[in-house]
């Protein structure tokens, strides 16, 4: 019996020890249950239950002194979107000073500046688009052929096909040299020029009909009359030609051409429709089907196909009129201060004048607004926007918010015919918008009206330009 009870006490004894060294090594409980389970037989253990904390009190609202708190930076390993979130935060040490910069001061892009530009430039894919242009050549047969069956051909495709269709007349002038046959009548038509349309048109192939072989500058023939009467009698005329007439179209969908019209369509789809004159045009939008109605296309008889060169398009397209109307000057295709004193040396005496006087009372206004623009800023406190200044009005028109900009100062319409009056620049009203509109010819004036409707006149210049072309006319 002694050994068996001191047996059993060496027992317990080593499963106090075994629980003590598994509860050193044992991990911390994973879950509340687990958690839970040990706290129950602690207390079952020690025969104790603990009394309860009471929970400390805490007042409704943002506690003290938390608005002064600053946000900690989080750490590097933040989700992209949430570091873009962090780092574009609204708060004071987020704010950067707004920038004072605008179109208005930027220089604007000159011919020069840009051929000097794409001088510079190398197209790491000339190669592959001369290759191009050599697939294409190799259906001028084909072309050639389809032209003398009475169809029209029509070329599409993405790139500048103006080269193409240059190739294609040098192929018609060999094969005319190999039959020894006489030189080829053929009339180019740039769709992409501003001040086309279609009496150009016509009186263009009259005039290469007229024209002899041996004339290397024909003399031009103006036909008069509305553009149906001139077809008209140039198809009587093309009745009696032996020879065909090649009529190659640039770019007959331009959307600044005068072309794109339905009346001019319909003109020149019967004027292609006649058994001497063959027509090959090539199109550059996508939506071009869109350009020709169902009877005007039948009328064509057009054979289409894809001609993509992928070149750029250099001569369609003006990229210095685009890249200055982005800038906000739109009304500026006249070259700067060169073209308007190019412009005025061919215009008469009471031309130049008359743009003096507007010049000079536009030069008037900018220093009258830098005058009260001084004396604002000395009279007004110093937290005090000077931009948020109004300008009290006089009977030139002033925007009613301020700007620096040369181009959108006006003056009254009334205002400067009076003026021109004082001065015998004009007699009346009506030769007075006759100088005017020879202004807005040549893109040298413009012309809006304020909130009121008045009628304002203004000039596409900046300021330096405008004090340049005003010495080149005092003097």
């Amino acid at each position: 019996m002694p050994s068996a009870k001191k047996r059993k006490v060496q027992d317990v004894v080593d499963d106090e020890e075994l629980a003590n060294t598994l509860d050193v090594f044992s991990p911390a409980p994973q879950t509340m249950a687990e958690q839970a389970l040990v706290d129950s037989v602690e207390e079952a253990g020690d025969g104790t239950t603990p009394a309860p904390e009471t929970p400390s009190k805490r007042g409704r609202g943002r506690p003290k002194g938390a608005r002064n708190k600053r946000t900690p930076t989080p750490d590097g390993d933040i989700p992209p979107e949430e570091r873009y979130f962090f780092q574009t935060r609204v708060g004071p040490a987020n704010q950067q000073p707004t920038s004072t910069n605008s179109f208005s001061v930027l220089g604007l892009l000159s011919h020069d500046e840009y051929l000097a530009e794409v001088g510079k430039h190398k197209d790491p894919h000339d190669l592959e688009k001369r290759y191009l242009l050599k697939l294409h050549a190799r259906a001028f047969p084909q072309w050639q052929f389809e032209l003398s069956q009475s169809f029209s051909i029509c070329l599409y495709g993405w790139g500048s096909k103006r080269q193409l269709v240059q190739n294609f007349a040098e192929h018609l002038c060999r094969q005319a040299a190999k039959r020894d046959e006489a030189h080829p009548k053929i009339v180019v038509i740039n769709g992409y020029a501003h001040k086309l349309n279609i009496r150009h048109v016509l009186n263009t192939i009259a005039t290469a009909i007229q024209s002899s072989p041996d004339e290397e500058e024909p003399t031009p023939v103006k036909l008069i009359g509305q553009p149906q009467d001139i077809l008209d009698t140039l198809l009587a005329h093309l009745d009696n030609v032996t020879q065909p007439v090649y009529l190659l179209i640039n770019s007959l969908d331009h959307p600044s051409s005068a072309l794109r019209s339905s009346t001019t369509q319909a003109l020149l789809s019967r004027l292609s429709a006649h058994s001497n004159v063959h027509t090959l045009c090539t199109c550059d939008t996508p939506t071009f089907q869109l350009l020709f109605p169902s009877n005007t296309r039948d009328t064509y008889n057009f054979v289409f196909h894809d001609a993509t060169t992928f070149a750029s398009y250099d001569v369609e397209t003006s990229v210095v009129d685009d890249v200055n109307e982005l800038l906000g000057r739109k009304g500026r295709r006249v070259g700067g201060s060169q073209g308007v004193s190019f412009v005025l040396k061919s215009l008469p005496e009471n031309a130049r004048n008359l743009y003096r006087l507007l010049l000079s009372e536009i030069l008037t206004i900018l220093a009258d607004d830098d005058a009260d623009a001084g004396d604002g800023m000395d009279a007004a406190d110093e937290f005090i926007d000077p931009s948020l200044l109004d300008v009290s009005a006089t009977p030139r028109k002033r925007n009613t918010t301020r700007t620096h900009a040369a181009e959108d100062i006006g003056i009254e319409y009334r205002t400067l015919y009076q003026k021109a009056s004082e001065e015998f620049i004009c007699s009346s009203d009506m030769n007075f918008r006759f100088l005017l509109k020879e202004f807005h010819d040549h893109q040298m004036l413009t012309t809006r009206k304020d909130v009121g409707g008045t009628e304002l006149l203004g000039v596409p210049l900046g300021r330096e330009e405008m004090e340049s072309v005003l010495e080149e006319l005092v003097i």
